[in-house]
């Protein structure tokens, strides 16, 4: 906790094959850390998947399960509110 906000750092399985162990992790892990009282909270992290077509390039890893949780919890993808630009924190050579 820091000045009333629950934070929380996450860093999900990456490679395309891991993909049901980062469903697992939002459909089973991500929730147990979300506080049953009322609370500020700020998810941070790798979520080594995306929301949307428009936050990639290129090949994109979607999650049902991050999307569901992001519905369920009320929660808003900064990068969204604060650009009206496409941002990227990953550059490869076919994609970001």
């Amino acid at each position: 906790m820091y000045n009333g906000t629950r934070l929380i750092n996450i860093y999900t399985p990456s490679d395309a094959e891991r993909k049901e162990e980062r469903e697992w992790y939002y459909n089973v892990y991500v929730p147990y850390l979300h506080p049953a009282t009322e609370t500020d909270i700020t998810f941070a992290g790798n979520f080594n998947c995306v929301l949307s077509h428009t936050d990639a390039t290129g090949h994109r890893k979607n999650s049902r399960a991050l999307e569901n949780l992001v519905t369920v919890l009320c929660l808003s993808d900064v990068g969204e509110m604060t650009s009206s630009r496409p941002m990227f924190t990953h550059y490869t050579p076919t994609g970001a």
